[in-house]
């Protein structure tokens, strides 16, 4: 599945284990710690286990982390959150079309200063059009990108005072 189709949550999620992937590829970080952070619920934490991007140990096992692990100690506390190297790899996708829709948050642009500006390829940009996260609107010569409105859902911060 392409990483760039995934929730907002879990975009932050896979963004947040690539910023620390030393610690989350060795020892991992609590789910009750990741989820704070991003925003995610055991859905979207077990969704990226079902596609692979995230395995899960319980502290303190010594067994190696798996897939199975998250699925099936969702709600233990005890469970801890590891990135693979496929998760690496939607991570670096991911911070692409993120690089890009924050760079639309301040105003449609052209393609060409997106990929200049932001460092994102135009294959990017053309499936984060696919997928609805941002759309062509005339320009004066050329044709300018811009966010949609569930584009701005992914370049939001998860904000804890929503959270019930």
């Amino acid at each position: 599945m392409n990483p760039l189709r995934l929730t907002p949550p879990q975009w932050r999620t896979l963004r947040y284990l690539a910023t620390y992937s030393a610690t989350a590829t060795r020892v991992g970080f609590l789910t009750k710690q990741l989820c704070a952070a991003t925003g995610a619920t055991d859905a979207d934490l077990t969704g990226l286990a079902d596609l692979g991007h995230i395995t899960g140990r319980l502290h303190g096992s010594g067994d190696a982390p798996s897939p199975g692990t998250v699925r099936s100690a969702r709600a233990s506390r005890k469970l801890r959150i590891h990135l693979t190297p496929a998760g690496k790899s939607a991570a670096a996708t991911v911070d692409a079309g993120y690089r890009a829709l924050l760079h639309l948050a301040y105003g449609p642009k052209p393609a060409q200063m997106l990929q200049h500006d932001a460092g994102v390829a135009d294959d990017t940009l053309t499936q984060l059009h696919r997928h609805g996260l941002v759309h062509t609107v005339p320009g004066g010569g050329a044709p300018l990108l811009a966010l949609t409105r569930t584009g701005h859902l992914y370049t939001e911060p998860f904000n804890r005072q929503e959270q019930p």
